[in-house]
């Protein structure tokens, strides 16, 4: 237990690290007009590796291999990276930018002390206020969104007898189509507006999640399921885009990490316990997650009052 935990955290560290990566280079690389597009194909391709990885377990986890045939496999796409990363080269603004540093700062940004300094400079530049912005959109999407598979699962076995087969094939069936939210979303997003889609994804997102721990037939149980996986996952595509394009280059990829990692994942850590103190004194599980439901719809009200439009914008301008 004490290896797994300590090798699994460093594996999400990475994760966490990599994915953000992604996103600061899509954002900086693609069209104006095409940057919703890409951050969103971006998490349908991770989702459908997600489906992949679930569809996998049930034949890998049963073999002579056990679970660790599921890392033994994951070492296939990291080859694919390490031969692919030979051909990779540094975004156009981030060189841009590299060029107008002194001698002297390049030498300063190397030491420990000045790398720490400058993780914080979010919070003491003018976009402090960007900064919270996103980092309350993060928390009102992982308010219900990151544990709602995990609470849905008790829920469904427990307070409505559902098999683990049912409830294994409810989730690799919502995720599937939830992969088809991301294309939505990115649509959206460069058709239709950040707001607009930020605001309609997380309201779609909280009442599909209110229906699903309150309602009792398979059918109706299944269908906000997949509704609440498309909201959800579109949510988190048009959240991720705000948080690579509100800040300037010498602070994208800190300000990223600072809101999405950091300052915007306390509600996902919070909340399983929040729930679980709360479902005895609602009466319930299904209770408990209908009132934080309210959080994505808090989300919705700060867009549309405090969210700066920036579709077709560039990054420069914003």
């Amino acid at each position: 237990l004490a290896s797994f935990t300590i090798f699994q955290s460093c594996a999400q560290i990475f994760l966490s690290a990599e994915f953000g990566v992604a996103i600061i280079m899509i954002s900086e690389e693609f069209p104006d007009s095409a940057r919703g597009r890409g951050v969103a194909i971006l998490h349908m391709v991770g989702l459908l590796g997600v489906v992949a990885g679930g569809l996998l377990y049930a034949r890998v986890a049963d073999s002579r291999y056990g679970w660790r045939g599921m890392y033994l496999i994951g070492i296939l796409p990291l080859l694919l990276v390490a031969f692919l990363r030979r051909n990779l080269r540094e975004t156009g603004r981030f060189v841009a930018m590299r060029e107008t540093r002194t001698p002297e700062q390049i030498v300063e940004l190397k030491k420990i002390g000045a790398s720490i300094a400058h993780a914080f400079a979010p919070f003491r530049g003018p976009y402090r206020g960007r900064l919270l912005l996103v980092a309350l959109l993060w928390n009102s999407v992982g308010l219900v969104g990151t544990p709602a598979v995990t609470f849905f699962s008790l829920y469904a076995k427990r307070d409505h007898h559902w098999t683990s087969s049912q409830i294994g094939h409810a989730i690799v069936l919502a995720y599937v189509i939830g992969a088809f939210g991301h294309l939505v979303a990115g649509w959206m997003l460069d058709r239709v507006g950040r707001k607009a889609t930020l605001s309609l994804t997380y309201v779609l997102g909280a009442v599909s999640i209110f229906a699903l721990f309150q309602t009792d037939t398979h059918a109706a149980m299944l269908t906000s399921m997949v509704i609440m996986v498309v909201a959800f996952q579109a949510a988190r595509s048009a959240t991720a885009t705000y948080s690579a394009e509100l800040f300037p280059t010498e602070i994208r990829a800190t300000s990223y990490s600072m809101t999405v990692n950091l300052l915007g994942a306390l509600a996902s850590l919070a909340t399983p316990f929040t729930i679980g103190a709360l479902s005895h004194s609602m009466g319930g599980l299904g209770n408990a997650v209908a009132l934080v439901s309210i959080g994505p719809v808090i989300g919705a009200v700060i867009v549309m009052i405090f969210a700066p439009e920036t579709r077709g914008v560039s990054l420069e301008e914003l």
